[in-house]
């Protein structure tokens, strides 16, 4: 049982509370990707830059970024409580 926490703890750097659950999304590495939600494109963050998915709601969420040809670049586990956001770093792209 504490796997599975353990990686839906391990999707956000940093977890914050307020009036909604958002994810900030931080993209540091050198290329463009596309962000989604539980198999939603929610938004492409340029690279460089930092961008907010609003409102994603409270539970289990698959977040995962691709890069422009489709390329898995990274996938992260979330839990999300009522009101809580969490910071996601993408340090880089694949080769």
């Amino acid at each position: 049982m504490l796997l599975p926490l353990a990686l839906l703890a391990a999707g956000c750097h940093e977890r914050t509370l307020g009036q909604q659950s958002d994810v900030v999304v931080l993209n540091q590495s050198s290329c463009v990707v596309t962000v989604s939600i539980d198999g939603w494109d929610a938004v492409t963050v340029p690279s460089g830059s930092t961008l907010v998915v609003d409102n994603v709601g409270s539970g289990r969420h698959v977040l995962e970024a691709r890069d422009q040809a489709g390329r898995l670049v990274q996938r992260r586990y979330v839990e999300l409580a009522s009101g809580e956001s969490c910071s996601w770093s993408i340090p880089s792209c694949p080769s």
